[in-house]
């Protein structure tokens, strides 16, 4: 017996052949890009990620006290953390964080702000780097 492409047997295993590729492909929306940023998600619970944000502030206000030339900052406050309520990475020569920092103006302060910081860290040179930390405009 022969069969032709057009045979109903044929065009109904190639419509289930097209359907379990296109079912197990990744979507797009869940395959992360190469130098794309990826969210982390349960950041509040996240010790990594508030530890990088501890971090964070900790260098700002070392940053504070002694300048980046050597002299203190005059009539600026030190911060003290809060807690991250965002994070994104970024695998570049490491892996680069985008954090969503709240930080009170003070030890003993209510007035809490947001911040953005970015560090980037290298664990095989066992070293982290605060590369920014402004005032977040949102």
């Amino acid at each position: 017996m022969y069969l032709h492409y057009s045979h109903p047997f044929f065009l109904l295993l190639s419509t289930i052949c097209l359907l379990t590729f296109v079912a197990a492909a990744p979507s797009p929306a869940s395959t992360p890009v190469v130098g794309g940023r990826t969210l982390v998600p349960h950041v509040e619970s996240n010790k990594e990620i508030q530890s990088l944000g501890r971090f964070s502030v900790a260098q700002y206000n070392y940053h504070l006290r002694n300048g980046s030339n050597g002299t203190a900052t005059p009539h600026a406050r030190p911060l003290a953390f809060s807690r991250v309520v965002e994070a994104e990475t970024q695998v570049v020569s490491g892996v680069k964080y985008y954090l969503k920092v709240i930080a009170k103006d003070g030890k003993y302060s209510t007035n809490e702000k947001l911040f953005d910081a970015v560090v980037v860290v290298k664990p095989w040179l066992k070293s982290k780097e605060l590369v920014s930390f402004t005032p977040s405009p949102k």
